[in-house]
């Protein structure tokens, strides 16, 4: 005898776990990323129950109605997503003004800007391709991206259902598809998004942009494949019930839901930061989601139904929302506050807060919102209301930047004032005087924090991103100077710049740059050209043929930022260029790698926040310096190369510092503020132009 069918359930507890487990990962993983290295795959959960869920809605509005009341379906988006996500957004800038430094509030205020408009997804993808951006500090809005990515999906994928119902209704007439889907239609709708969507993620994955994580084009098949389980669940013909299912024997549907909880945890314990993401990688979170949506309720002794339908898992799945929202911020601030890590004590404690404050924020935000009857029973008058709130929002957003901007303008005309009539002991100038922070008399710090990032070499095209194929050739000083030198390598040759221009200027030379991000001038291959972000292996051969091949380059001066992972044999890698070069009549010095700060935080950020308290911006020499810098061991494989060490013109004493004489030495997290490099300069240059003449080229020194 055939059991009938169950009525179709208007609670899916299968889901509300899922929205479970997908929180819960994203918080551990940025609680804890070494417990659940791939916990970033939670978000590829909550793609794909959102395309389920919104597509089963879109298609029964389709069936009862043979239409899309558009209007009606973005009011109850605004009336779920909005009321909370504002509240944090408030509460983050409120927070930012109120404990961040001057120099965060121009980020804050932007991120908040593009959370409310919902394309903060779209700002961390320019962000990411941007090597100069990319360093940037987080802001306690950073997770909207995925929001934006599912409001976007919002406010297209209702208009592609209306297409297919459309193309329905050419085919067959309004009278044959009225009560029904057009499902052909809608297939080939859901099913070209899907191919196109993942085929565009995978070819950008494959080479290499980091934007891939971000955009929706390369995301949206994730909420389309959910779509695509709604369509083809739901009922053939109008008014048969179903229960949702393909099948109704227990054991199977029991072994398809431990199964795609099996693919979850294979993602969230087997992926981690290098695996080459979203991709094809995100089919495996992805089809898990879905087969235990299919899945749907499972009986019997081994079925997980049991578990799934515990309250706390339920509950943790019904505040999932609020408690996305809210565990971000709670770390950030924590971040700023403690300037480390939080241990595991410490990561329970925020747990537990983010749980409160998404407890508090479902009970008294989101439900009365969602069910508030002026609201409910209107969506023009929701709609309206929402226009309000992001216009406030809005508002409310430009306040950080504006005070920013005007406290940056009068610590502008300060340091104006002081470099007006800079005193001889700037900067590096007052290292034998002890490196004070500031010079009597002088509280002005150059250049000013909130301006540091912008403290750097604009070189343009002359200095290559990390994923270009090639090094540009650019050439500057004198054309037929006495000495021609070249200065070669990665962002940590390019901030010695402004030091070796100022030399080759007094001295009449013809400066060269070969200047490629995040790309060591060595043989040795780094790390992170595995997945295809970088391409320096090629770019650096072809630079060091061209170099020799030119004849007329005497000299070359190279660094290397001594924090990238190279692979086996680095030493030698960098021994094996610079060896070609002399063997070419071709003088090398590289240069020892400058400190990095002693805080978390950025240097700037941390000065910005303690001027009377500079001490703790800096750390101690033991522990300011990368460990893998190769440039000593590399130069005793190449003992013809003359080492340049200005680990003395950073660090006295043991202690290196964030403000040296009034001058910031740090725009970010490790690269030299431009200004402390000219006050560096009459010291590099003399070093410089000492190795030069021991070399035997006196005659081209001047």
């Amino acid at each position: 005898m055939t059991a009938e069918p169950k009525l179709p359930r208007s609670v899916l507890p299968e889901v509300q776990a899922l929205r479970a487990v997908a929180v819960l990962l994203v918080v551990a993983y940025h609680l804890a990323p070494q417990l659940v290295p791939g916990g970033f795959i939670g978000v590829d959960v909550f793609f794909a129950i959102s395309g389920f869920l919104i597509t089963g809605h879109l298609l029964r509005e389709v069936r009862k109605t043979g239409r899309i009341d558009l209007p009606g379906f973005w009011a109850a988006r605004v009336r779920r997503i909005l009321p909370a996500a504002a509240v944090v957004i408030i509460a983050v800038l409120g927070a930012t003004l109120a404990f961040l430094p001057a120099t965060q509030w121009k980020a804050v205020g932007i991120a908040a800007l593009a959370a409310a408009f919902s394309v903060e997804n779209w700002v961390l993808a320019a962000d990411s391709v941007d090597y100069l951006a990319a360093d940037s500090a987080p802001t306690a809005l950073n997770h909207f991206w995925s929001l934006g990515v599912e409001e976007q999906f919002y406010l297209v994928w209702p208009l592609l259902v209306l297409l297919a119902v459309w193309l329905g209704q050419m085919r067959y007439g309004r009278r044959e598809t009225a009560g029904a889907f057009p499902r052909t239609a809608l297939l080939l709708v859901f099913g070209t998004v899907v191919v196109a969507s993942l085929a565009y993620s995978m070819a950008l994955v494959g080479s290499g942009s980091p934007a891939a994580y971000f955009v929706t084009p390369a995301r949206v098949w994730e909420l389309a494949a959910g779509g695509l389980l709604a369509l083809l669940l739901a009922p053939h013909e109008p008014g048969r019930r179903r229960n949702g299912r393909w099948f109704h024997a227990p054991g199977a549907r029991t072994a398809l839901a431990w199964a795609g909880f099996a693919a979850i945890a294979t993602a969230a314990f087997g992926f981690d930061a290098a695996t080459s993401f979203p991709g094809l990688s995100a089919a495996l979170p992805v089809a898990g989601t879905l087969a235990v949506i299919l899945a749907g309720e499972t009986s019997g002794a081994l079925a997980p139904q049991k578990i799934l339908e515990l309250p706390p898992v339920q509950w943790v799945g019904n505040v999932s929302y609020s408690l996305y929202l809210w565990h971000w911020p709670v770390l950030i601030f924590f971040l700023h506050f403690s300037g480390s890590e939080p241990d595991s004590a410490q990561g329970t404690g925020l747990l537990v807060l983010s749980l409160l404050l998404a407890g508090a924020s479902h009970r008294w935000i989101e439900t009365p919102v969602r069910t508030l009857a002026p609201l409910s029973s209107s969506k023009w008058r929701t709609l309206g209301a929402g226009a309000v709130v992001v216009a406030l929002v809005t508002a409310m957003s430009l306040a950080p930047g504006t005070l920013a901007q005007r406290d940056t303008v009068a610590k502008e005309d300060a340091a104006a004032t002081l470099l007006a009539e800079p005193p001889p002991e700037l900067g590096a100038a007052s290292i034998p005087d002890g490196a004070p922070p500031y010079l009597p008399g002088k509280k002005q710090i150059i250049p000013v924090p909130a301006d540091a990032e912008r403290d750097r070499p604009h070189l343009g095209e002359c200095v290559q991103k990390p994923d270009s194929p090639f090094t540009r050739e650019c050439a500057e000083g004198a054309e037929d100077g006495t000495l021609t030198i070249a200065l070669v390598g990665d962002s940590h040759a390019t901030h010695w710049y402004r030091a070796l221009e100022a030399t080759a200027k007094e001295h009449g030379w013809t400066l060269l740059t070969y200047l490629k991000n995040s790309c060591p001038f060595t043989a040795t291959e780094r790390i992170a050209e595995k997945n295809g972000s970088i391409s320096c292996h090629q770019a650096n051969s072809d630079t060091l043929k061209r170099i020799i091949s030119r004849g007329d380059v005497d000299a070359v001066v190279t660094s290397h930022w001594a924090g990238a992972v190279l692979e086996k044999g680095a030493a030698e890698g960098f021994a094996e260029y610079w060896g070609k070069l002399e063997d070419a009549g071709i003088k090398v010095y590289p240069i020892v790698d400058t400190p990095r700060p002693g805080t978390k935080v950025f240097a700037r950020d941390c000065v910005a926040q303690h001027p009377d308290d500079l001490e703790s911006c800096g750390a101690p020499a033991s522990r300011a310096f990368e460990p893998n810098d190769f440039t000593l061991a590399a130069a005793k494989r190449e003992p013809r190369v003359g080492v340049l060490d200005f680990s003395d013109q950073f660090c006295v004493g043991g202690f290196c510092p964030a403000v040296i004489g009034n001058v910031l030495v740090y725009r970010d997290k490790h690269h030299i503020s431009d200004t402390y490099m000219r006050t560096l300069a009459p010291v590099f240059g003399a070093r410089l132009e000492a190795k030069l003449r021991a070399d035997g080229l006196d005659d081209r020194v001047r």
